[in-house]
């Protein structure tokens, strides 16, 4: 082991991850770099090793924003080809140029010798198609079409039988899934088992399955409303049964993966009448037995961090499960905490997971995709300065390559580290946050409270172009994870029941109060600013404690509560949870006491309260957040006399940096106008 680890180092060669240095640095990083988007190539290893699947754009990987309004916007950017690379002979081929019919969505492995590839949507085109092809060239044969609505899914590969693998269908009903067997040379469809049917399955979707190692089902959660319920699958009878119900934001568990021929589930334990012994504040990871309902001893909790599955919110979801590629048993779990976290089952995939991250000590680790045996891999590496690299790992000739690196233009040295820290809040809450301190030189604490959108999500820490950017303009950051967001607990959670523009935002403004205390922020140079939910607790900050604030920054942010949970309502027809879930964040608003709250903690109300100037940045085409929140809010502030500064995206939804190149720079162009103007002066 420690002779491999000395090659791994000795094929790094020149590439280092020392320690940053934290001198100050006087000169600005472009805005292009923070808006230009990377190519980001998808990587795929054939289960032998021996070949790689690449999707990539055919354009070079550069930053080189169109300003011309006669083009359309990101011409050409997502049109993606395929291409096969033989390690052996390191010879490449490419099975699709990206162009016409030919470009690609999404392509993987059928077995060795043969892979699969989606064409891309365009418009007008009914149907997108899903082809077989083997590695020469040969018997190219539909496999599936996607209308829209239907959706197949592989989820897993049937090595005892290569010419098969086991398939997700939704062709019966549109949210729950029927399983199919695969032949990957004919097209030949076998039922291996339907999914259950519950009623007229209006408003019910599937959260996740568990499957056993030849393809059959075990278990399916599927979500109706507020209940989460666990169907067994009775593989001798070919029925489904109801195995364990609750509701959200009370205590249960879900599979989230099998091991040793036991279920592994998450959450709290019960007896094998569902009865609860033992309540997990933070998901407990326990090995199950579904065929006796009996739980074994506890094998994992992260006592601050949701290990995987439950949040206590029906939408959330913290962690995921990394099967063995051959067996479909769990390697491992996969969560965050302050930082990427994993919990192995699998000692083997433990081993090479340490030997491959020991080469990258400065950073995080994710293996993209590996052969069956793991000898050969792809990891993708990243860290808050670095937005990301693919190498692919050879563990039998001890070598590690560079593959691609993302937004290779942007210059690393100058991007300012994040680390994670807490603070107090005046109810006692400990409030995990994340602290960017800017390496440019400045006479003065600029300072800018980030909250996260959702609310119902946590903040992750990584590369964040648009944290980067404001770091890069000589603006200290804090990004709060306050009450009412995911993956800390159903406590941390819960306590953001009916809370906007009250504790949540407390926690929001303790967190200024912490920053001064500590130096990283004047009190007068402080401004807030976010997306989407962070939009409205900027508007929130403004409205109701604007004695905090110099600037606001509101991004696609909602404004007026009664607008969105209406919103929210249009879409019960897709999934019920989507109506009722609100109902215990936020109010029910057909009740008086329910619209009173709505009205009460949207900002939109109090526009007259604002005495710091505002930014509202907004997309036209955003369908989460409707472009009417910005259009109400603007008629208030010329109403008021308000103070303000304005960019609506006519292509664009619900997005900044994420949009398309022209209009993320031209979002990070006002929004360098805007700080320049009134935080810094």
């Amino acid at each position: 082991m420690k002779k491999l680890l000395n090659n791994l180092f000795i094929v790094l060669g020149a590439i280092t991850f020392s320690h940053i240095d934290l001198k100050a640095f006087d000169n600005d990083v472009p805005l292009e770099h923070f808006a230009c988007k990377s190519t980001r190539p998808s990587f795929s290893i054939s289960p032998d090793g021996k070949n790689i699947l690449i999707i990539n754009t055919m354009r070079e990987n550069e930053c080189d924003i169109s300003m011309d309004y006669s083009r359309p916007v990101e011409e050409n950017f997502y049109d993606k080809g395929l291409i096969l690379w033989n390690l052996e002979t390191d010879e490449t081929r490419i099975i699709s140029n990206g162009k016409g019919a030919d470009r690609i969505s999404s392509a993987g492995w059928l077995n060795n010798d043969r892979i699969w590839y989606t064409a891309r949507w365009t418009q007008g085109k009914k149907k997108v198609p899903t082809f077989g092809i083997n590695l020469d060239g040969s018997k190219r044969k539909l496999l599936w079409e996607w209308d829209g609505s239907v959706s197949q899914e592989i989820y897993k590969m049937a090595y005892s039988e290569p010419e098969y693998v086991y398939l997700y269908n939704n062709e019966r009903r549109p949210f729950v899934y029927d399983y199919i067997k695969l032949n990957v040379y004919t097209g030949q469809r076998q039922i291996l088992a339907r999914g259950p049917d519950i009623g007229d399955m209006k408003g019910v979707a599937t959260l996740g399955a568990v499957n056993d190692t030849d393809g059959y089902p075990i278990g399916v959660v599927l979500d109706h409303g507020l209940k989460r319920t666990i169907w067994e699958y009775k593989r001798d009878d070919q029925e489904w049964v109801e195995h364990f119900s609750f509701n959200c934001q009370e205590p249960g568990f879900i599979p989230v993966g099998t091991y040793k021929g036991k279920l592994v589930v998450a959450g709290s334990k019960f007896d094998a009448n569902g009865k609860l012994l033992e309540e997990n504040d933070t998901n407990g990871i326990y090995l199950y037995d579904y065929k006796t309902k009996t739980f074994g001893s506890k094998l994992y909790q992260d006592e601050r961090y949701d290990a995987a599955g439950l949040t206590g919110s029906c939408r959330g979801s913290s962690g995921s499960g990394s099967n063995n590629r051959t067996s479909g048993e769990m390697s491992s779990i996969n969560y965050q905490s302050y930082q990427p976290e994993k919990v192995f089952f699998d000692k083997e995939a433990e081993n090479h997971y340490l030997t491959v991250k020991a080469a990258f000590p400065d950073h995080w680790v994710r293996t993209v995709s590996a052969s069956s045996d793991r000898k050969q891999s792809i990891v993708l590496t990243w860290s808050s300065t670095e937005p990301g690299e693919y190498f692919i790992v050879d563990l039998n000739k001890g070598t590690i390559k560079s593959l691609a690196k993302n937004r290779p233009w942007l210059d690393r040295s100058k991007l300012s580290e994040t680390v994670p820290v807490s603070y107090t809040a005046r109810d006692g809450l400990e409030i995990p946050a994340y602290l960017t301190l800017s390496k440019v030189k400045t006479d003065k604490n600029y300072f800018l409270i980030m909250p996260h959108g959702g609310p119902n999500t946590k903040q992750r820490i990584g590369y964040d172009e648009w944290m980067q950017f404001f770091a890069s303009r000589g603006v200290n950051v804090l990004q709060p994870d306050f009450r009412g967001s995911t993956g800390l607990g159903a406590k941390h959670y819960m306590l953001g029941n009916k809370q906007w523009a009250k504790t949540m935002q407390d926690d929001i403004s303790d967190g200024v109060a912490w920053a001064i205390e500590n130096g990283y922020a004047d009190a007068d140079r402080v401004c807030i600013g976010g997306a989407s939910y962070g939009g409205y607790a900027t508007m929130a900050g403004l409205v109701y404690t604007p004695e905090l604030y110099r600037c606001g920054i509101n991004a696609i942010g909602v404004t007026d509560q009664i607008q969105i949970l209406e919103n929210f309502a249009n879409r019960a027809s897709i999934r019920q949870s989507w109506d009722e879930e609100p109902l215990l964040e936020w109010g029910d608003i057909s009740t008086e006491e329910g619209k009173a709250y709505a009205v009460a903690t949207s900002p939109v109300n109090y526009v007259k309260n604002i005495q710091a100037p505002l930014l509202v940045l907004q997309g036209s085409n955003d369908r989460t957040v409707e472009p009417r929140h910005a259009e109400d809010l603007i008629v208030k502030l010329k109403q008021y006399d308000k103070e303000y500064m304005s960019m609506f995206q006519a292509q664009e939804g619900h997005c900044v940096t994420g949009c398309g190149e022209r209009a993320a720079l031209e979002y990070l162009q006002i929004q360098e106008e805007f700080i320049d103007k009134y935080l810094k002066n």
